[in-house]
């Protein structure tokens, strides 16, 4: 239990260090932004590219990791819209922010840096390759689906032509892609590219720790509480249970590529929710009480996974 709370303690600690440096005035919001841009737009690409350029990465992707988890997280986007249509009458843009609340884990600034203090860099391989899917898959399909909601009477190519635009400017997709483009090519980064590439992934833990902390400043409970819980109970438990259940009974992963799924579904609904509710003028409220409580409530739930990883029950 105590390597449970040497693991935990600091992953909290830092966001909570964030959070009360911005409560009591010590750290600006906007230093928070800036923060979180250097992470999402430098660090982490960075880091992505430089794992997927020199990994030694299996001949065959591996079907049966991403099917074990993105099969879960097909299932609950499909029940997290019927859940807002039957039960809490939301409109079909509701509906998605639901959806994508159900299924969207805060895996880059929570999840990473917590599966690189649990495993280290060489035994976090797998959860990078989910990792490449995450992003573009639910991104992907939120984003049609917006935009199908809002544009019903606009050309399907203007459409298609916005959403590839904007997953071309995502950089932590185009850290994934050129780092994949380099493994293929057999061009691993060596020398002072390796490492400047090295230092930006030694920032990625305490300056994404620290500035999720201060992005937790602007949710709080607005609201949609009923719904909210709904979404925790999906999002904190229910698609972990699922993911676990899918990667021992549906395919028989080994208990390391277990944990990583598992922990992975396990991350808090992420603000992104906050952010497409925010872009879309739609569910706003449901958006920013999720994010909120489902990162309050995994102080609980993520500490007992590795407490059952520690102990063997994977």
């Amino acid at each position: 239990m105590n390597s449970v709370f040497e693991i935990t303690v600091p992953v909290f600690g830092i966001g909570l260090l964030g959070y009360l440096a911005t409560r009591l005035g010590l750290f600006s919001a906007q230093a928070g932004e800036g923060l979180a841009r250097f992470v999402f737009d430098f660090a982490i690409p960075a880091l992505l590219l430089r794992t997927f350029a020199n990994a030694d990465l299996p001949a065959d992707m591996p079907l049966d990791l991403l099917a074990s988890f993105y099969l879960p997280v097909a299932v609950f986007y499909l029940l997290g819209m019927l859940i807002a249509s039957r039960l809490f009458d939301r409109p079909f843009a509701g509906q998605v922010i639901t959806a994508f609340s159900f299924c969207y884990g805060n895996a880059v600034l929570l999840g990473l840096p917590l599966v690189l203090l649990t495993l280290g860099d060489a035994a976090s391989l797998p959860y990078f390759i989910l990792l490449s899917v995450h992003a573009l898959s639910l991104f992907t399909v939120t984003t049609v689906l917006l935009e199908f909601s809002r544009h019903r009477e606009s050309s399907v190519l203007k459409m298609i032509g916005g959403i590839c635009l904007g997953l071309f400017k995502n950089p932590i997709l185009l850290g994934i892609v050129i780092g994949l483009s380099l493994n293929y090519l057999d061009m691993p980064l060596t020398g002072a590219v390796d490492t400047l590439a090295g230092y930006m992934q030694n920032a990625v833990a305490a300056c994404s720790l620290f500035a999720l902390g201060v992005s937790m400043t602007k949710y709080r409970v607005a609201g949609q509480l009923g719904q909210s819980i709904a979404v925790i109970a999906a999002k904190n438990v229910g698609l972990p249970v699922c993911v676990y259940l899918s990667c021992t009974l549906l395919f028989d992963l080994s208990s390391h590529w277990t944990f990583v799924a598992v922990l992975m579904a396990a991350q808090p609904t992420g603000v992104n929710a906050y952010l497409f509710a925010e872009r879309y003028r739609t569910a706003q409220a449901l958006a920013t009480t999720s994010v909120f409580l489902s990162t309050a409530f995994s102080l609980l739930t993520i500490p007992v996974i590795l407490f059952f990883y520690q102990n063997g029950y994977f």
